[in-house]
């Protein structure tokens, strides 16, 4: 009788395990039921994690630039400011005769992301460079830019990403037409620097490109803090097709007078724009984090515009080879956010990869090039989940590479990305994103805790 008790016992133990072994949602393993993951579960690796910062970041090349100061409570204080070259349409550019200026406007098309606070007011001030960008050239975050000190240009402005402008367009030998353009910042420019620089500056200096560029230097865009309202935020600007500069001025057609307008295109592509990108920690956790490397905390940080990553390491990983010879069926990094972190929206994407022995850094074989076992960029995962309230990573090769031998593990990293991120641009860290996550460690017994899910099989 003792014996047959047992016997249920044991039976009704080993039903509970092997139905929580398949019961994947509670996991984090969401899978499709018809390709349902067989195995035996564990969730508990152990993962070490700590916030540091991020490294510098090439600003030449940027698809979008960032502009503005943001006041978080959580991350301090982060400022963004701009120097930009102009174009001219053709070589030996001219006013005409007798030409009398009527306006000057910088415009500044939007990039794809605001990140902060909406409500806040920006001053924005244009001054121009003292020297010209160079080509050749590589401009980091940290690039400091020779600027003349007068304000030739400044505006007051909320960013609306989303709200058309009317402008007034002028139609030679017609009357001018109200008409409505893409969400856009417009800044009128100082007439005395228009005139001084544009309107009546020697025709050689318009020449050639490089006469111009050597001439007008170029502009410098920052956000005047003490002017502005509310904590802020980082506005992205599109600086490759489509910004400008504006200069509308009469001339003398004949016996007409005209209104005519010129354009001195921003394009990236062709002359240089760069960025300059500060953060400033004092008095916040995250700084606390930075001086304490060595400690465990219970959360730990990610930031985009060369702010913050959080580093990974899994210390024990080697003790899965006393199970035997298994293969890993499926294996997920589940990231949380910490409740009441989230005032501003967590990143919307992140990026996993890793570093090789020369800490250069290097995707994870599941977000690969080989198309045998690299994912689409939804199934690696990094997307925030917003029901959920985290991000999960597919490192099923990855650590499977690690337990065969045929991959060394180095340090692993986790960094925002924007949400069009493209693998193409390698695993760099991002100067065309401003947001930020805080996310739970990898400490024993935290209530957000980071995990390593792995689903493993036996091989005879």
């Amino acid at each position: 009788m003792k014996l047959y008790k047992l016997d249920l016992l044991t039976l009704l133990i080993s039903l509970f395990i092997l139905s929580a072994c398949q019961n994947t949602d509670s996991i984090g393993l969401d899978v499709d039921p018809s390709t349902g993951i067989s195995g035996t579960f564990i969730d508990t690796v152990t993962v070490r994690s700590s916030t540091v910062r991020e490294d510098s970041i090439l600003t030449n090349t940027l698809t979008q630039y960032p502009l503005g100061y943001f006041n978080d409570p959580i991350f301090g204080k982060t400022a963004a400011n701009i120097a930009l070259s102009l174009t001219m349409v053709n070589s030996n550019t001219t006013f005409g005769t007798a030409p009398v200026l009527d306006s000057a406007v910088l415009v500044l098309h939007y990039g794809d992301e605001f990140y902060g606070d909406s409500t806040s007011k920006f001053q924005i001030e244009v001054r121009q460079l003292a020297d010209q960008l160079n080509k050749s050239k590589a401009y980091y975050n940290n690039s400091i830019f020779n600027v003349n000190s007068a304000v030739i240009g400044s505006k007051l402005v909320t960013i609306r990403r989303r709200d058309s402008v009317k402008v007034n367009e002028i139609i030679t030998g017609k009357p001018d037409v109200i008409k409505t353009k893409a969400p856009q910042i417009r800044i009128p420019l100082s007439p005395s620097f228009i005139n001084s620089n544009f309107i009546n500056a020697a025709p050689a200096n318009f020449s050639t490109q490089a006469l111009f560029m050597k001439f007008i230097k170029g502009l410098h865009l920052k956000v005047n803090e003490a002017q502005s309202s509310g904590p802020g935020g980082i506005a992205f600007l599109n600086l490759t097709d489509s910004s400008r500069l504006d200069v509308y001025y009469k001339n003398t057609n004949g016996t007409a007078i005209d209104t005519t307008l010129l354009s001195f295109p921003i394009l990236n592509g062709s002359e240089p724009v760069a960025a300059n990108f500060t953060h400033d920690y004092t008095g916040t956790p995250v700084q606390t984090q930075l001086n304490n490397p060595t400690t465990q905390y219970d959360v730990t940080y990610v930031q985009g515009l060369g702010g913050l990553r959080t580093k990974i390491r899994f210390p024990n990983l080697d003790k899965l080879k006393a199970l035997g010879n298994i293969t890993i069926n499926k294996a997920e990094l589940v990231v949380t956010v910490v409740d009441g972190t989230d005032n501003y929206k967590p990143s919307p994407r992140l990026l996993l990869y890793t570093t090789d022995i020369a800490s250069q850094r290097q995707f994870i074989p599941d977000f690969g090039t080989n198309p045998l076992v690299g994912l689409t960029d939804f199934d690696f995962g990094g997307f925030y989940d917003t029901t959920n309230k985290r991000y999960k990573f597919v490192v099923t090769t990855f650590l499977q590479d690690i337990l065969k031998g045929t991959s060394k593990q180095y340090d692993t990293f986790i960094a925002p990305v924007s949400v069009n991120y493209s693998r193409q641009s390698g695993p760099v860290a991002s100067g065309t994103t401003a947001s930020r996550a805080v996310i739970g460690s990898g400490k024993s017994g935290v209530t957000y805790k980071m995990k390593l899910n792995i689903f493993y099989s036996k091989i005879n």
